[in-house]
């Protein structure tokens, strides 16, 4: 029923994981709009509000706020795909507004970048912790997005030795460039060696039928899950990229223009993150 919605998103550098919940959102809205009128009820069909109901019983589930406010916004984007094939004659959703008034206000976020650079040796020496759930951590603690992880190649380091040196553009187009030391160093060179034996370029990368490809956003949370477990902190990417940021202005003192450079992006994107990581960053 989503109309090709899945391999369009694909196709336009979506990741596998944010698709397959927006594709699950739209099958649960038309699951409700046949529960409701008893028959398929068709795209140019669908009135505001029907979107309105369905996000209201969506709301009443208990999900949070934001959750449900990003639940409005994947209805947008299918909407606007609909109208640019032709589905719908017109697209009402972006004038449309939820009829309850959302508290959007960020979370607080709860982590010492302390405490775990602290632990990031037992992290990389644990035998309970698989090389992917090691890599990632790794490049959690770097302020990375996972979008950008999985795209790193073995051939985007280059080994001096003690060191190694990651470049390598991301998908925002602004390149980035990290250097790796001490434990750090045997670590991704197994992951390396590991992606050459899969005869695959990625650093991380997923058994498949064929072989192994890209690594697969499925199985993240089980990588997440350990971490947490082994360090004692919920482990999320964005947690630890704003952590990371208020650690490199109010421990490590770098200027907003550092700290634009060592993350690779946009000098607004780096005012932003450190603004938002001042406020929300709570030290228990």
């Amino acid at each position: 029923m989503p109309y090709g919605y899945e391999k369009y998103r694909l196709k336009n550098g979506i990741s596998p994981n944010t698709v397959i919940h927006e594709v699950q959102l739209i099958r649960a809205l038309f699951a409700y709009l046949r529960k409701t009128y008893k028959k398929t009820v068709e795209p140019h069909e669908i009135r505001p509000s029907d979107i309105q109901k369905f996000l209201q019983e969506q709301h009443e589930t208990g999900i949070k706020d934001s959750t449900l406010n990003r639940k409005l916004i994947h209805i947008r984007q299918w909407f606007d795909y609909m109208w640019q094939i032709g589905k719908i004659p017109v697209d009402f959703m972006p004038k449309f507004k939820l009829t309850q008034k959302l508290d959007l206000t960020p979370a607080d976020i709860h982590i010492n970048y302390e405490d775990l650079l602290e632990k990031k040796d037992a992290v990389l020496e644990s035998s309970q912790l698989s090389l992917n759930a090691k890599i990632l951590f790794l490049l959690y603690m770097r302020g990375l997005r996972l979008r950008d992880m999985v795209a790193i190649e073995v051939d985007d380091f280059a080994d001096h030795g003690d060191t190694l040196a990651l470049t390598f553009e991301k998908k925002d187009g602004y390149a980035c460039q990290l250097e790796f030391t001490g434990k750090e160093v045997p670590v991704l060179r197994d992951a390396m060696e590991r992606a050459v034996f899969r005869n695959t370029p990625y650093l991380l990368s997923s058994k498949t039928k064929d072989g192994f490809s890209m690594f697969k956003m499925g199985s993240l949370s089980d990588y997440t899950e350990a971490l947490t477990d082994f360090v004692g902190t919920p482990i999320r990417s964005g947690d630890i990229r704003f952590a990371y940021v208020h650690y490199l202005y109010a421990v490590e003192h770098k200027n907003l223009e550092e700290i634009q450079e060592i993350l690779g992006v946009s000098l607004d994107s780096a005012s932003r993150m450190l603004k938002e990581s001042l406020t929300r960053l709570k030290r228990d």
